[in-house]
């Protein structure tokens, strides 16, 4: 059992408890939680849930971010769960422990509202399961093909919200929301409102029952095409404005939605405000489709104080991979009563609203940066001008939240030169040929920003339609941002609001670390081994400097060594391993990232990221609260590399070599096998490269405990600190003489890559095969570089030798003065080993006093035949 209280809040602190039973055989299936059905409950009830996955015999209980959730397990696949009364409604994570450790992570639904589960036999209008008003059902589409309905009596003027989730609870369902009346005549449907999730708007025609039907857009169903569908005529917020306030201050926002006139809603702060739309009745032949905001809203105004002006986590919502910048930015608000949270940005620079009537470059509204614009684009094709002076050289970077608060738009913004216009060639006069140029009345573009597609992940999709840029000042004067939606659809849609930030050069980032592989699966730790994850790096603002990943608060028997996110490098791995005496628990992993160029005077949390669905053209993902893991099994091979071995060199004696572009990066991997009868090849390859180093991969022989693995350093990789790991690849047994295939990481290997003092480069001539007994000579250059004129001594060198290579001798050869060209002999001995030369290269020593100080290799290719 689990409780976790801290005053109505998530305690991010650690949750340990011991597993089942931690003495299985690593060929045990780690635990999925496929779904949990209901997929949620009232606040200070109980309720009994079901569990689909692989070996749910297996688990012990759920755990969950709910404070206080109490877990009782009845049998096999079915738990009762016991909600606190004091639970905040919204989306919570949820996962299962067992004997083979942490399960995947699923959502979990907190209302306040009466909640019911769905009848079986509800499939067609006359079986339709009768519900009332303000509850909220739990359904499932169990086949394809199928359908639910269910029946609702409402009186004329009730306005009806009818929402249905599904995504955004970790569900397959693509859902469409119809509503019939009692005739059968079909007078609304939708089929995405939040996301894909449908919601339906309802004004109620007469007093009557109403038949809501929930199907599937492709008409697909099973056991993960579950739902929550809500029919609510209490107050309801559907936007704010403005979206984003500023950090620590008192602020007055107007929350938009539905029913907000309700007796708890103070009667001072309302007011109808009608979006600029056309109007569309229900009871009319035609269905009326709620695919944009139509009619009234009402507004309720709210003084949010100072105090609530402060970030939160976790946020009770879903929040998808591209919503990380959110993180440490934003807290969740209840207004007015209602039941579902609003999420509200923080900035930390002045909050502009836009104002009415800036609809072009003559009207432009004035700002000053750095600011963020709170606006709206409700009319179909509407263009917000905003106007700033700004000086020569000053840059601005620019970036616009849409997608990412939930908008439904897709941002272009513009930079334009207020003053300057661009020429068109006109006429002198009707029939001439000769022209001039006349001034048109546009200004000129001087940038435009458009979507950000760019992924650090392929395997955890973070591409979005907001668009963000940097901008130079040309010169001094005054400059205009124009703000518009690409898709302004058929008509005004009042939710089409904006987040615009102006800011100046001042680097940040926001982490979020993810599980490495790409199906849903917790993080279990074998005793003795390691599990890696991935760190994503969001680098915004001209951040491109090393991030520091360091962990904090660890379970005992757990460490996780701080790792390094190079200049510019958007993915690492960090290593999470577990003594070979580490009790079995269960905990959570807290991240932190820190770098001296950002102007935070704090670290940044590392939010986590949970993997929901594999299978599908791209995987589907989304932030968790928290990064749940555990300690399993013992594991069944365990590799350490090193990549400061010294070398040992016949004229400078031990050296510790150092790494610059243009160098070579060697590993030394040892290999310790748990069954010394089996021992198996291991294949090494490398997790979390950098993007511009090539991977490599080398198989070390069966028997042997040590390998090599080397990569060249693009003359082109940014000076600093990087990390990266280790993956081996090897086969074990396991029962009945059989063997299974397993895959353990190192613990991470962090280098510093230092200016270089010269590029070695090999003649795109030189010999690439060569016979036993036979000596060639490989041409070679080494420039200078970086203001260094010392003397350079060149040798043959593969991994931990230098001059002595199996099977070859070197003959070095040294550079003086401006000599920076030359050629190695090379004696190929008789007893060579035949084939390709795996990471041959030359290796240059550069020389500052007599002292070895600088250090460059390149590899070279050389095959040995009979």
């Amino acid at each position: 059992m689990m409780i976790l209280k801290n005053g109505g809040r998530v305690l991010l602190s650690i949750t340990v408890c011991m597993l089942l039973d931690a003495r299985l055989a690593d060929a045990q299936p780690r635990p999925v939680l496929n779904t949990i059905f209901p997929v949620g409950g009232q606040a200070g009830t109980t309720v009994e849930v079901t569990i689909s996955g692989n070996s749910p015999d297996s688990l012990g209980g759920l755990h969950s971010s709910v404070p206080g959730l109490e877990c009782k397990k009845l049998d096999t696949s079915r738990f009762q769960l016991t909600i606190p009364a004091a639970t905040l409604p919204g989306l919570y994570d949820i996962w299962a422990l067992g004997e083979n450790g942490v399960s995947s992570v699923r959502t979990f639904a907190i209302s306040r509202r009466e909640e019911h589960v769905e009848t079986e036999s509800n499939d067609s209008a006359p079986a339709a399961m009768r519900v009332k008003l303000n509850t909220i059902v739990n359904g499932q589409i169990e086949k394809a093909g199928d359908a639910d309905y269910f029946e609702f009596h409402a009186q004329r003027g009730q306005r009806v919200v009818i929402e249905c989730q599904a995504e955004r609870i970790d569900s397959r369902l693509r859902a469409v929301l119809e509503v019939f009346d009692a005739h059968g005549r079909r007078l609304a449907v939708n089929r995405g409102y939040y996301g894909i999730d449908p919601l339906i708007d309802f004004p109620v025609p007469a007093d009557g029952s109403y038949v809501v039907k929930v199907h599937d857009l492709v008409l697909a169903g099973g056991v993960e095409y579950f739902y929550r569908l809500d029919l609510d005529t209490r107050p309801r917020v559907a936007f704010s404005v403005p979206s984003v306030i500023e950090r620590g201050k008192a602020a007055r926002v107007a929350f938009y939605g539905w029913n907000l006139s309700e007796s708890n809603v103070p009667p001072a702060s309302k007011k109808e405000v009608t979006a600029r739309s056309e109007d569309s009745s229900a009871g009319t032949d035609d269905a009326v489709t709620n695919d944009a905001v139509e009619g009234n809203f009402d507004c309720l105004e709210v003084d949010i104080p100072a105090t609530l002006a402060t970030a939160s986590w976790p946020l009770p919502v879903r929040l998808n991979p591209s919503q990380t910048v959110l993180e440490g930015a934003s807290f969740s608000f209840h207004p007015g009563g209602c039941e579902a949270p609003v999420v509200i940005g923080l900035t930390d620079v002045p909050v502009v609203l836009d104002r009415p009537g800036h609809q072009s470059p003559a009207a432009a509204q004035e700002i000053d940066a750095p600011c963020e614009i709170s606006g709206q684009l409700t009319d179909r094709d509407e263009c917000d001008w905003f106007s700033m002076r700004a000086k020569r050289g000053e840059v601005f970077y620019l970036e616009a939240y849409g997608q990412r608060i939930n908008s439904p738009v897709d941002l272009q913004v513009r930079v334009l030169d207020a003053t300057d216009r661009t020429h068109v060639a006109q006429q002198i006069s009707p029939g001439s040929s000769e022209t001039q140029l006349q001034p048109s009345l546009a200004p000129m573009e001087l940038a435009r920003f458009n979507d950000e597609v760019v992924n650090p992940w392929r395997k955890f999709p973070t591409s979005h339609l907001d668009p963000a840029g940097r901008w130079t000042c040309p010169a001094d004067g005054r400059y205009l941002i124009a703000v518009r939606n690409l898709i302004g659809g058929l008509r005004a849609d009042a939710r089409r609001v904006y987040r615009l930030s102006v800011r100046r050069e001042e680097p940040d980032f926001q982490l979020l670390v993810v599980p490495h592989g790409d199906d849903p699966a917790g993080i279990n730790i074998p005793r003795g081994g390691r599990e890696i994850l991935d760190v994503l790096a969001f680098r915004r603002r001209g951040m491109d400097e090393s991030i520091r990943i360091s962990a904090f608060d660890l379970p005992a028997g757990i460490e996780c060594p701080d790792v390094w996110l190079g200049p510019g490098v958007d993915r690492t791995s960090v290593v999470v391993s577990a003594t070979q005496n580490a009790e079995p628990i269960h905990g959570e992993l807290h991240l932190r990232g820190t770098s001296d160029e950002t102007a935070q005077s704090n670290s940044h949390a590392v939010r986590g990221g949970v993997i929901v669905r594999s299978g599908t053209p791209e995987v589907w993902g989304r932030i968790a609260a928290q990064v749940p893991i555990a300690i399993v099994n013992d594991t069944p091979l365990r590799i350490t590399a090193n990549a400061d071995e010294p070398l040992e060199h016949h004229l400078y004696g031990t050296l510790q070599v150092k790494h610059s572009p243009g160098g070579v990066l060697d590993l030394a991997v040892d290999i310790e096998r748990r069954d010394s009868e089996h021992q198996a090849p291991v294949r090494l390859t490398a997790v979390g490269l950098p993007g511009m180093m090539l991977n490599e991969a080398v198989t070390v022989p069966a028997g042997q405990q040590k390998g090599y693995l080397s990569f060249y350093l693009p003359p082109t990789l940014t000076v600093g600190r990087y990390s990266i790991v280790v993956q081996a690849e090897t086969t074990v047994s396991v029962a009945d003489q059989k063997t299974e295939t397993v895959v353990v990481y190192s613990n991470p290997v962090t280098f510093d890559v230092q200016p270089a003092a010269f590029l070695v480069e090999v003649d795109p001539f030189a010999v690439t095969r060569a016979r036993r007994g036979e000596t060639i000579q490989i041409g070679y250059s080494a420039q200078r570089i970086n203001g260094f004129i010392g003397k350079m001594h060149t040798e043959l060198a593969a991994p931990g030798l230098i001059t002595d290579v199996v099977g070859l001798r070197g003959r070095g050869e040294t550079f003086v003065g401006q000599t920076d060209k030359g050629s190695l002999q090379i004696v190929v001995n008789n007893d060579a080993p035949l084939g390709p030369q795996r990471f041959l290269r030359l290796f240059t020593v550069g020389v500052v006093e007599d002292q070895p100080v600088y250090f460059g290799s390149r590899f070279i290719s050389l095959e040995i035949i009979e």
